[in-house]
């Protein structure tokens, strides 16, 4: 029996990456445990370290691939902090990650703390877009991401009014650019699927 179930064991370790569900479990249980729920439009913040499985081929500083799955975990932890996640629950819907636009400014090397503050700064009727960056100890943003989350089945302009969201911040010009981009981006591969 005892074989049985290590077998399973290796089968689920090979096969599904525990660590990741279980750092999402654990971001979320922190929150709720430590911390206070806040308003939608204020930002959060988790911690993390570069350690030996984040590290590049040089074996120096973060891969790139790493900043992009610590941004997971930022995330669920603004969507519980806020009340995004139960409001979504409560209509049955969800939201899917649409683009993602990274600006890396310095690397982090092995051995360093970092926060990741994730921000939200604009929304529409169908997607909320979120600004998140990497601190070191130093202070020095060491990238910095913007990200689009599209909601399904809901009005994310009815989401916000729930939420008691203030008003709607100003739509800045990075990402006014960025989206210029993403549409442009469409409507490119809309012309080449016909």
């Amino acid at each position: 029996m005892w074989c049985v179930a290590a077998v399973c064991a290796l089968l689920l370790l090979v096969f599904v990456e525990v660590s990741y569900f279980l750092r999402i479990v654990l971001s979320i249980a922190y929150g709720r445990l430590f911390e206070k729920r806040g308003k939608v439009t204020d930002p959060t913040v988790i911690y993390g370290f570069c350690f030996t499985q984040d590290l590049d081929i040089a074996f120096k500083h973060m891969n790139n691939a790493r900043f992009v799955r610590e941004l997971d975990f930022a995330r669920f932890h603004f969507y519980d902090r806020t009340g995004l996640y139960s409001e979504m629950l409560k209509n049955k819907t969800d939201a899917f990650q649409v683009a993602t636009n990274i600006r890396y400014r310095r690397v982090i090397p092995f051995l360093t703390p970092y926060k990741i503050v994730t921000q939200l700064i604009y929304w529409d009727d169908r997607s909320i877009y979120l600004e998140q960056k990497f601190i070191t100890n130093d202070g020095f943003v060491r990238a910095v991401v913007l990200s689009k989350q599209t909601v399904v089945k809901v009005n994310v302009e009815d989401v916000m009014k729930t939420l008691k969201a203030a008003e709607k911040p100003p739509l800045e010009e990075d990402l006014d650019l960025w989206l210029k981009s993403i549409n442009a981006s469409s409507e490119k591969m809309k012309s080449h699927a016909s």
